[in-house]
């Protein structure tokens, strides 16, 4: 059998061929890794465009909580507004509350200031009145009676406290430039010196001014003044009294009579002596 054997221009045609083979080789290649490296950079790409889409997407949570926290704030102070201003109303009725009752308060003190003050000026004009006081005051002081100057003084009081008119002997407090508290002051010094004895008056009225602060202080210092010796001297009476020709009654009452002056002078009598004094004095009849 014959065998072909390759002639030159063969040679050349199959060197073309390799060739060419390798060289569509190296382009894949290299058309390989070109594709390798912009996928690689796409990859890349995609990943910082990811990665940046995160962070935006946690920056909108972000701002979204925030803008939550924010609605919520302010949710809350509206909330505390509408609480004070109720509270501020609440405050003001209160305080509306409280001034009507202070007015009302200041009113019914001033009905109650002005019915006062109407009233005294009622019994002030019934002391005015008075035609005889010898009627209110049962008993004129003598200077020389000094046991009577107890019930004196005590129906005096009584009758100027009826009237509402003490102070005008129990106070210093004169207001003679007031005409309306001059005019009963006068009124008193007149009970003063139509219920004691004329010469017990001439004392009072050469010594003493013209109120009756001043007169009550000259009729008591008559009976209280020197208030040792008079009571040495009333002591003496009271110890050396006995019954005589008197009834069992008129010589019991002269007796604590006596005692009450006494007490009157600081020297009170106890019960115990007092009822010896009186057995004392008894008359032979009992």
């Amino acid at each position: 059998m014959a065998v072909d054997t390759p002639t030159s221009g063969d040679s050349s045609t199959g060197l073309s061929g390799t060739a060419a083979v390798a060289k569509l080789r190296d382009e894949a290649t290299s058309a390989a890794e070109l594709l390798e490296a912009q996928a690689i950079s796409i990859c890349s790409s995609n990943a910082e465009h990811s990665q940046q889409l995160q962070q935006e997407a946690d920056l909108l949570k972000s701002a979204a909580a925030a803008q939550e926290c924010v609605c919520t704030a302010a949710a809350a102070l509206d909330q505390e507004r509408a609480q004070a201003d109720a509270l501020e109303q609440q405050a003001a009725a209160l305080r509306n509350r409280l001034r009507a009752e202070l007015l009302k308060d200041d009113d019914v003190r001033d009905d109650d200031a002005h019915s006062e003050a109407a009233a005294i000026a009622h019994l002030h004009s019934q002391a005015a009145a008075v035609q005889n006081i010898k009627h209110l005051i049962p008993i004129v002081l003598e200077l020389q009676s000094s046991s009577n100057y107890s019930k004196w003084r005590g129906y005096f009081l009584l009758t100027l406290g009826r009237f509402s008119l003490r102070g005008h002997v129990l106070s210093d407090d004169a207001r003679p430039d007031e005409p309306a508290w001059s005019r009963m002051d006068c009124v008193v010094v007149s009970w003063i010196f139509n219920t004691i004895s004329p010469d017990l008056l001439d004392i009072v009225h050469e010594h003493a001014g013209t109120t009756a602060r001043a007169a009550w202080l000259g009729v008591e210092n008559q009976f209280l003044g020197n208030r040792e010796s008079r009571a040495l001297l009333l002591d003496a009476e009271f110890r050396n009294l006995s019954q005589g020709a008197l009834s069992i009654d008129d010589y019991c009452r002269q007796m604590k009579t006596k005692a009450d002056a006494l007490a009157d002078l600081g020297e009170p009598i106890s019960d115990r002596t007092l009822v010896l004094n009186v057995l004392r004095g008894l008359n032979e009849r009992f």
